[in-house]
């Protein structure tokens, strides 16, 4: 069975912290040697405590008196994306733009309205408009990044992440850099990458939990790495409210062999989220696990009872599956014994399953065991009658164990 995909689409900007980014342009125009007269002050004053409402009625009139006047209608267009006005918003930041376009500000600010109102691939051209002027602005290199990104131009999502982070200054705003980075790079399978940027997100900003979620579990894909648990451990103590993180801390915990501790945490899970079978089929493993067989039976049969069986099969299959995988890598890092030992929880959960009983047989015999090896050949060719690999290896198990 195939590698087993997680969840690493790039999310969206939260709508709080796009909005903030648009904020902090009113005093770009100021820092780039703009003259910013009393009302235009009192706007940006209102912009940056967090009253767009005002800096609109304050600037309405402005830009009524004066409509070339670009520092008021950047303003205004800043204020009034903040109020979620899209129609006003884009034309007054493309009368910016306009009216002075040497000034990278109008076209960051245009750039960001746009993806804002889900223009995506316009805000990619005021981005880019932006970056021609001046190439070190962190903000325009993020928010390409991240358009692109939602595109599915990934390398060169990856490219402008990394131009954000040589220009960023602020810990927080390095760590969601990282972060983001590390979604583009699990898309196209840059694994190992995307592990350091989340790692590094986590060391900048320790309360990051959903970088200590997808560290995390890419950690977990490695059977030989102990590491995984304390990560989703932090995971789930920083997003308490986070069914996913909770459901991962679980599963860990049911792979480090501890089922007492994961059917607590795999409860909460549940609670968080009533609907996600996968959890409440772990949770039901957990239970039977640790000796609570009538309360795994109420789990596992309230999933039947809902009407999900073909949730509970799905369920299940991955789980298997997951199993499997992690064998088949601990077997080819050399760790025969622990591949045993996942091939053998796999063809537990999924008996059905032909592929794992032949991989449990295969492992006892690189192990020697051939005896145990025998046993298990034969009930993989009592499923899969003429299997090549089955066959061959019982031969050579005969050949050490005669019957």
């Amino acid at each position: 069975m195939g590698r087993l995909a997680i969840d690493c689409r790039i999310p969206r900007i939260p709508p709080q912290l796009r909005l903030s980014g648009l904020a902090a342009l009113v005093v770009l125009g100021t820092l780039l040697g703009a003259d910013v007269p009393d009302p235009l002050l009192k706007a940006t004053d209102a912009l940056v405590s967090g009253s767009p409402q005002s800096a609109a009625e304050t600037l309405g009139p402005v830009v009524a008196a004066d409509p070339d006047n670009a520092d008021a209608q950047r303003l205004l267009g800043v204020a009034l994306s903040l109020l979620g006005r899209r129609s006003g918003a884009l034309e007054a930041l493309a009368a910016a733009a306009r009216l002075q376009p040497a000034n990278p500000a109008n076209h960051l600010a245009l750039a960001q309205a746009l993806a804002q109102f889900g223009e995506n691939r316009r805000a990619q051209g005021s981005f880019r408009a932006a970056l021609d002027l001046d190439g070190r602005l962190g903000p325009a290199h993020e928010g390409l990044a991240l358009s692109l990104a939602l595109d599915g131009s990934l390398t060169e999502a990856v490219q402008h992440f990394g131009a954000a982070l040589e220009h960023a200054q602020d810990a927080p705003t390095k760590a969601r850099l990282h972060f983001f980075r590390g979604k583009a790079r699990q898309q196209f399978d840059r694994v190992a990458l995307a592990a350091e940027d989340f790692k590094a997100a986590t060391e900048l900003q320790p309360d990051h939990g959903p970088a200590y979620l997808e560290w995390g579990r890419i950690l977990a894909e490695d059977p030989d790495d102990a590491s995984a648990g304390p990560v989703l451990e932090k995971a789930a103590e920083l997003l308490p409210e986070n069914a996913e993180a909770q459901f991962a801390h679980g599963q860990q915990l049911l792979r480090d062999g501890d089922p007492a501790a994961a059917a607590r945490v795999l409860r909460r899970a549940t609670g968080l989220d009533p609907g996600g079978r996968a959890a409440q089929y772990a949770l039901g493993r957990a239970l039977r696990a640790s000796g609570r067989a009538d309360e795994a039976r109420r789990v596992l049969g309230g999933i039947a009872a809902s009407g999900s069986d073909r949730a509970l099969e799905e369920a299940r299959i991955n789980e298997a599956g997951q199993l499997n995988n992690e064998g088949l890598q601990a077997e080819a890092d050399g760790n025969v014994e622990l591949a045993l030992r996942r091939y053998e929880a796999a063809a537990a959960i999924a008996p059905d399953e032909v592929g794992f009983h032949r991989n449990a047989a295969l492992a006892l015999c690189r192990l020697d065991r051939w005896v145990e090896a025998k046993a298990r050949l034969r009930k993989v060719l009592r499923m899969a009658p003429g299997d090549v690999d089955a066959t061959k290896a019982l031969y050579i198990a005969l050949d050490h164990a005669p019957d």
